[in-house]
């Protein structure tokens, strides 16, 4: 805008400075008038007398560049008094335009001013984020260390869990040798008890007939001892009675 009013100011100073050589060609022209009518023998001759001339109620040529001069004098004074009232004009637009200028400053101030209030608060806004996120980023930094402890600790149970599991294997294998060993041995026990229980059967129906043949020959036995005591018991008596004269024979 103050470029705009100096180019203003210049423009005023053209607008002069050109009325003031219209007004002075004015006054050159009606000169060369004078000379073209003759005056001051120029156009007609050297040394000749010419006519006198009544224009307007002047004579001679004196009249007529007075009245050119006065007439050029109006139209400076005229073109003066146009530049004079188009300098204000031109300085008072100039004013308003400087005027109009300040208040779109102003405004261009009061809307820099909002925005960096808004930019400022923004930028608060920012911070506080920006503490938050750094907040929550350490925090997961701290669960991200807990994490990496948790999976190296399952490391290494994965891998006590895969030498017990080998271990386990290498037991299940050697159980499962020892459990055929085993069931090899029930199977030789079970024949031998199968055998031996044959053979206690066997023994048993020994034993029954040894038995039953222990009891024939104890009865027999019975039977010949009581027979012998009857018969001991016989001849016993027989001898008392043939001893006192045959006294008890026959009783």
């Amino acid at each position: 805008m103050i470029k705009t009013m100096i180019l203003g100011l210049a423009l005023v100073a053209c607008i002069a400075a050109a009325e003031n050589s219209t007004a002075t060609d004015d006054v050159k022209s009606a000169n060369k008038i004078i000379d073209k009518r003759g005056f001051g023998g120029n156009s007609i001759g050297y040394g000749a007398s010419a006519p006198a001339v009544h224009i307007g109620g002047y004579g001679g040529a004196s009249g007529i560049a007075q009245q050119a001069a006065n007439q050029a004098k109006a139209a400076q004074q005229a073109q003066l008094s146009a530049a004079a009232q188009a300098a204000q004009q031109a300085t008072a637009s100039l004013a308003a335009q400087a005027v109009q200028a300040a208040q779109q400053a102003a405004a261009v101030v009061a809307a820099k001013q909002n925005q960096a209030a808004q930019i400022t608060q923004a930028a608060q806004a920012a911070q506080a984020a920006a503490q938050t996120e750094a907040s929550l980023a350490a925090q997961v930094s701290v669960a991200v260390q807990a994490a990496e402890s948790s999976k190296v600790q399952a490391i290494q149970i994965a891998q006590a869990l895969a030498s017990a599991a080998a271990a386990a294997r290498a037991h299940a294998s050697q159980a499962a040798a020892t459990l055929q060993a085993v069931l090899n041995v029930q199977g030789i026990q079970n024949q031998m008890a199968q055998q031996a229980a044959a053979n206690a059967q066997a023994l048993a129906n020994k034993q029954q007939a040894a038995l039953a043949d222990l009891a024939g020959a104890q009865q027999a036995a019975n039977k010949a001892a009581s027979a012998a005591s009857a018969a001991q018991s016989n001849a016993i008596g027989g001898s008392y009675g043939f001893s006192s004269g045959g006294a008890g024979y026959g009783h």
